[in-house]
C-alpha cells in the first residue's frame, strides 16, 4: 500500500503542465526521441512511450506525432526481443508525414488537462499485486518549451492511459503495418 501511495504521488507531481522542458540527453536512449527534443522544436509534440528496464536494449517502443514546418509528422520506434531465436533483437524506426485529419484526431484526444486528470488516478491496480517487470508507459506533450506527462507501471491493466497509448499504436500501424509486433507495449 505504501509503495502504491508513493508511486501515485510521484506520478501526480510529474504531471504538472507547468514544468519547463528539461535538457535532453541524446545519449540516454538512442532509440527514442523526447517531446522536448530537436524534432519538436517550434511545434507541438505528442508521444506514447513504453520502456522495459528488465529487457535487453533498446527495450523501448514509441510513437511520436509532432508538427514541424507546417506539416504533421510521425516518428515510430519499434522493438522486439525474440527469446526463441537465441535472443535476437529486432528494431525498426521510421518517420512518416501524416494527414492533418489523422494527426489532429489523435492530438484532440490528448490534452494537458487529460494528462493532469490521468495523473490523479490510481494506476497500480490491486494492492495485493507486486509487479516486478520494470516496464512503464508514458504519454507526454511538449509545447512552447513546456512538458506535461502521465505514466503508469505495466501491471496497471487496462486504463485510460493505455487506451490513449493504443490510439498512437493504431495510427502507426495504419501508416506502416510493418510495425506489427514491434509496438506490443502500446497495446490496450
Amino acid at each position: 500500500m505504501l509503495i502504491t501511495m508513493v508511486a501515485g504521488l510521484l506520478i501526480t507531481s510529474a504531471n504538472s503542465a507547468d514544468i519547463a522542458c528539461p535538457a535532453v540527453d541524446p545519449g540516454r536512449d538512442y532509440h527514442l526521441e523526447d517531446v522536448c527534443g530537436e524534432l519538436s522544436e517550434g511545434g507541438p509534440a505528442y508521444s506514447a512511450t513504453v520502456r522495459a528496464s528488465m529487457s535487453p536494449p533498446p527495450a523501448s517502443q514509441q510513437v511520436m506525432v509532432y508538427r514541424t514546418g507546417g506539416v504533421w509528422m510521425m516518428r515510430i520506434a519499434g522493438y522486439r526481443y525474440r527469446w526463441k531465436s537465441g535472443g535476437e533483437v529486432v528494431t525498426r524506426r521510421r518517420e512518416i508525414a501524416l494527414s492533418d485529419d489523422d494527426a489532429e484526431d489523435l492530438v484532440r484526444r490528448l490534452t494537458e488537462a487529460d494528462l493532469r486528470h490521468l495523473g490523479q488516478l490510481s494506476f497500480y491496480g490491486s494492492e495485493n499485486v507486486i509487479c516486478t517487470d520494470g516496464a512503464s508507459l508514458e504519454l507526454a506533450i511538449g509545447m512552447a518549451g513546456r512538458k506535461s506527462k502521465a505514466a503508469q507501471h505495466s501491471c496497471a491493466g487496462k486504463t485510460e492511459l493505455r487506451q490513449l497509448a493504443a490510439a498512437f499504436r493504431q495510427l502507426a500501424l495504419k501508416y506502416d503495418p510493418e510495425f506489427e509486433g514491434l509496438l506490443s507495449g502500446l497495446r490496450n
